[in-house]
């Protein structure tokens, strides 16, 4: 089957050429869509800020549509970074049922484990990659509660 989407084509020939990988293996991982990008699609409000926009109720609707569109291509244009803050999760802290860890203080976390500066944003993509379970809405602001182990997180925090 040949391929129609032009970004697609070359998005697969720029991995087959940077990596060596067949054209058809280049060709099937283009078309599969990102773990991020999966995540932003099934969390419309998610950007890098977090959950919605800051102080959203104080802006025009025309603003804030546009401060969310802008955070969400920062956050998309961010995937390698987002990825491996999933994989640090999920290499160090075990999911529970029940949520209980904040997206904030765990941002904090992350920043003093892993030697770099994370979005708030970021860490709430890489929670939800990772699967963990979460809640969210009009009470929590931009952040979002977690099913972490208090006892990992307690840990880690040491």
């Amino acid at each position: 089957m040949m391929t129609r989407d032009r970004a697609r084509k070359a998005q697969a020939r720029a991995l087959h050429d940077a990596t060596g990988v067949p054209y058809v293996v280049a060709r099937r991982a283009a078309q599969q869509p990102s773990p991020l990008a999966e995540v932003m699609t099934s969390h419309p409000e998610l950007n890098d800020f977090g959950i919605g926009v800051f102080d959203a109720h104080r802006k025009p609707r025309h603003q804030r549509e546009d401060e969310l569109a802008q955070k969400r291509r920062e956050l998309a244009a961010r995937e390698r970074e987002v990825l491996e803050v999933a994989d640090w999760l999920k290499a160090n802290i075990t999911p529970i049922a029940t949520p209980g860890v904040g997206s904030y203080g765990l941002k904090h976390l992350i920043e003093r484990r892993i030697g770099r500066y994370v979005t708030n944003g970021e860490a709430i993509a890489a929670a939800l990659i990772v699967g963990y379970p979460h809640r969210y809405g009009h009470t929590t602001g931009p952040n979002v509660i977690f099913g972490m182990s208090q006892r990992d997180y307690n840990r880690l925090r040491a």
